[in-house]
């Protein structure tokens, strides 16, 4: 039986089947602004279509040594999320950003908690052998990261997480403003902002920093308009689930209101169930908003008012921002913020 060739494409098989040198091949698979070496475009796209042909794949382990850099970023998620909770919109945008500079992509989920998470992360860069570091944020655990890590040259970037240096977040006291004034042109006044806190996890105050500016951003727009703010803060056994519903006493705290702001897509979902089984009408009867701009949104029973969160875009940015700091060696970049756009539904 014949054997099969196992022998891997290298550099110069490329460079011999397209007739030339090596480093023209480098330059057109990895092009250099620096390069000394130039080629036209039919050239490039001859050496490119040549190692494609050939199945020619860069050895990472050399160019590892060449420009000691692993050519891989860390995506740390905590494993306290829901499994269907994923934003698949910021892991998306980093991943394409990543890709752009012949950066890999590495999934790491971490525990919740600061202490296990902070013995975790140093076997995270011994074993996947780490360039640098993004740390998706939901809780207070990226904070608490972000403080621990802080003094650290090692390129630790920060998605949806509010710091002066290295992170991309949302403007969520300028979305919340946007979203409440909406809300008050469809000529509502008696207006709720509805909290709600999972059993057993950090209370309001120590949430995810969304929390509390969009409260506020709910609570200056009220004022400003003449009008009492009120916030209903409510206990939920879950994010989202079957069992997640709405007691007759919560409901009992917000059915007063002619229209409701909920901290999130979720939680406004929640509020319309029990106002369908209430056979309360919206927004006949009362209306009703949310955040996030998702697939809760997307998905709800009519299409919900909300404001959208450009994951997608935030993803990319802080990718890009990742893959600059690591091959520029400029250190620290400025962080960026985002304001989400207004979604204009039928349930207000």
């Amino acid at each position: 039986m014949r054997k099969s060739n196992s022998k891997r494409t290298t550099i110069k098989d490329v460079a011999e089947a397209a007739g030339v040198s090596t480093a023209a091949v480098s330059q057109a698979l990895r092009p250099k602004e620096n390069s000394n070496i130039k080629l036209q475009e039919t050239k490039i796209q001859l050496i490119r279509e040549t190692a494609k042909k050939l199945n020619y794949r860069p050895h990472t382990g050399a160019r590892s040594i060449r420009s000691q850099r692993f050519g891989s970023i860390g995506y740390f998620s905590s494993k306290s999320l829901n499994l269907v909770y994923t934003p698949y919109g910021y892991q998306h945008g980093v991943h394409d950003a990543l890709e752009e500079s012949d950066f890999r992509l590495t999934l790491i989920r971490v525990s919740a908690g600061v202490d296990q998470a902070s013995e975790e992360i140093p076997k995270a860069f011994s074993e996947f052998h780490l360039d640098g570091l993004i740390v998706e944020s939901y809780s207070e655990l990226a904070s608490k990261l972000h403080d621990l890590y802080a003094d650290r040259d090692f390129p630790f970037l920060y998605l949806n997480d509010r710091h002066e240096f290295d992170s991309v977040f949302v403007g969520e006291i300028e979305a919340s403003k946007v979203l409440t004034n909406h809300v008050i042109s469809k000529g509502y006044r008696k207006i709720a902002f509805a909290h709600r806190y999972i059993k057993g996890e950090p209370v309001i105050e120590k949430m995810h920093h969304s929390a509390l500016d969009r409260e506020t951003g709910y609570r200056q727009t009220m004022s400003a308009n003449g009008l009492n703010p009120t916030v209903v803060t409510v206990e939920s056994p879950a994010v989202l689930g079957r069992e997640v519903n709405l007691t007759d006493e919560q409901w009992e705290q917000l059915k007063e209101f002619d229209a409701i702001i909920a901290y999130d897509d979720d939680f406004a979902n929640c509020i319309a169930r029990k106002c369908y089984d209430k056979g309360i009408r919206i927004p006949d009867d009362i209306g009703l908003a949310g955040f996030n701009g998702d697939y809760a949104s997307l998905s709800s029973w009519r299409a919900l008012t909300t404001m959208q969160i450009p994951a997608y875009e935030m993803g990319l940015t802080l990718g890009r921002m990742a893959v600059n700091r690591i091959k520029g060696d400029a250190g620290k970049l400025p962080s960026v913020r985002f304001v989400p756009s207004l979604i204009q539904g039928n349930t207000i």
